[in-house]
C-alpha cells in the first residue's frame, strides 16, 4: 500500500512539473510571438520620464553636451522619445534617454557595428530581446540608485544591536534550564522585529534594486557568452567583480529568473522572514553589502551601459523597420555648416518635408500663422 502511495506522489509531482513546463513554454511563445508583433512599432506604454530619466541624473560619466529642460520643453522631447524608444529593457531605456540628453562628441556613431550585426542576426536578437525583458520590471528603474554617492548612511546607535542579539542569544540558551527565560525573549524579539519592519520600510526603494542587479549580471554574462562578436572583457571583469554581490544579496531579497517573488507570498519565505527579523539578518547584511558596492560602483555602470548599448542597437533596427522614413545624419566638422534634404517632424502625420541649408549664417523663417514654422524649428 505504502508503495501505490509513493509511486502516486511520484506520478503526480511529474505529472505537475510537466503541466507547468508546458504552461511556461506557451507563456514564453506567446511573449516572443508579441516582441515580433511589436517589431518596427512605437511603443504602448505608459512612459515614467521621472524614474527613465534616473540613470542620466546619477551617472558618473561627463556629458559633452545636455540638453536643458527648456530645449527638451522647446521640441516636444518627450513626446519624441517615446516615439524613438524601442528598447526591450528599462535599463536600456534609460541609457537610451542619457544618450539623447547627454550626446557625445564623436562624428560617428559608436553603435554602428552593433546595428549592422544585429541586422544579419535576427534570431539571436530576439533571443536578446527576450532575455532583456527580464529589466523590463519597475524595479529596474532603481540600479540606477546603486551609483549615488554615500549610499546609506550608518546609523550611530547599530552597535546597540549587537547587544540585543547576544540577549537573545544568551536567553535562547537560558531556556532550555530556565523556561521563564522564553518570556523574556519576548522583549528583544519584539525589539528586533521593529527594527528589521523599521529598516525595509526605510529602504526598500533602495534595496528592491538588488534582485534587478542579479538580473543585470545575470543578462550580461548571457549576452557575453551568445556571441563572440558581442564578447567584451571589461564586461567579463565587471561581472567577476559583482559575484560576490551575488552570493550575499541573498541576505536582503529573494529573487528567481522570472522575478521577484513577494516575500510572504509562500509559508517557506515567511518563515525566513521570520528568522531575518529575529536575527536582523537583513540589517546586518544591508549595511555589509552597500559597503562592497560603494567601491564596485564603476563595474555596475559598466554592464548598464554594455546592456543599454546592445538594446539600443536593436531598437534603432527596430525604428528604422518602422513605416517613418528616416536616415542616418552624416557629421561634418566643417565649422557651422548643416544641410536637410526631405525633412519632417516624426511625430505629425502627413507633414510636409522641407530643404534647409545653413552654412556659417543664421537662417530668417517667416511665414504666416500656422504655416508650420514652429513645426519645422521643432524637426
Amino acid at each position: 500500500m505504502l508503495f501505490y502511495l509513493v509511486f502516486l506522489a511520484i506520478g503526480a509531482t511529474l505529472v505537475g512539473a510537466i503541466l507547468v513546463r508546458i504552461q511556461t513554454q506557451k507563456k514564453i511563445k506567446k511573449i516572443k510571438e508579441e516582441l515580433k508583433r511589436q517589431w518596427g512599432k512605437p511603443k504602448a506604454d505608459e512612459f515614467d520620464f521621472d524614474r527613465i530619466k534616473k540613470y542620466a541624473n546619477t551617472s558618473s560619466e561627463n556629458s559633452f553636451h545636455q540638453l536643458t529642460e527648456q530645449t527638451c520643453e522647446d521640441i516636444d522631447f518627450q513626446k519624441l522619445f517615446a516615439f524613438v524608444d524601442r528598447t526591450a529593457s528599462n535599463v536600456g531605456q534609460q541609457v537610451l534617454y542619457k544618450r539623447m540628453t547627454q550626446p557625445g562628441s564623436s562624428l560617428t556613431n559608436p553603435l554602428n557595428h552593433l546595428i549592422d550585426f544585429f541586422r544579419t542576426q535576427e534570431k539571436l536578437r530576439d533571443a536578446i530581446q527576450f532575455k532583456l525583458l527580464s529589466l523590463s520590471r519597475p524595479d529596474a528603474y532603481y540600479i540606477s540608485s546603486l551609483l549615488t554617492k554615500n549610499l546609506l548612511t550608518r546609523p550611530k546607535w547599530l552597535w546597540a544591536l549587537a547587544i540585543s542579539l547576544l540577549v537573545t542569544f544568551c536567553l535562547v540558551v537560558l531556556s532550555f534550564k530556565y523556561p521563564i527565560c522564553i518570556v523574556l525573549l519576548l522583549a528583544p524579539l519584539t525589539l528586533n522585529m521593529l527594527v528589521h519592519y523599521w529598516n525595509k520600510g526605510n529602504t526598500y526603494q533602495f534595496i528592491r534594486s538588488f534582485p534587478q542587479l542579479n538580473a543585470l549580471i545575470e543578462a550580461c554574462d548571457y549576452l557575453s557568452q551568445s556571441h563572440h562578436e558581442l564578447s567584451n572583457e571589461s564586461v567579463k571583469n565587471s561581472i567577476a567583480e559583482l559575484q560576490s554581490f551575488k552570493r550575499k544579496s541573498v541576505l536582503i531579497a529573494l529573487s528567481n529568473k522570472s522575478g521577484i517573488e513577494g516575500e510572504l507570498s509562500q509559508f517557506g519565505n515567511y518563515l525566513l522572514e521570520l528568522v531575518k527579523s529575529f536575527l536582523l539578518i537583513e540589517v546586518w547584511g544591508l549595511f555589509w553589502i552597500v559597503k562592497e558596492l560603494e567601491s564596485k560602483q564603476s563595474h555596475i555602470e559598466v554592464l548598464i551601459e554594455y546592456v543599454g548599448d546592445m538594446d539600443m542597437a536593436i531598437s534603432i533596427l527596430s525604428l528604422r523597420a518602422g513605416e517613418s522614413k528616416t536616415c542616418e545624419p552624416q557629421l561634418v566638422n566643417k565649422g557651422k555648416t548643416m544641410t536637410m534634404k526631405g525633412a519632417y517632424h516624426p511625430l505629425i502625420e502627413h507633414c510636409v518635408s522641407n530643404d534647409i541649408h545653413i552654412d556659417g549664417k543664421s537662417v530668417l523663417i517667416t511665414g504666416s500663422n500656422m504655416s508650420g514654422k514652429s513645426t519645422f524649428l521643432r524637426t
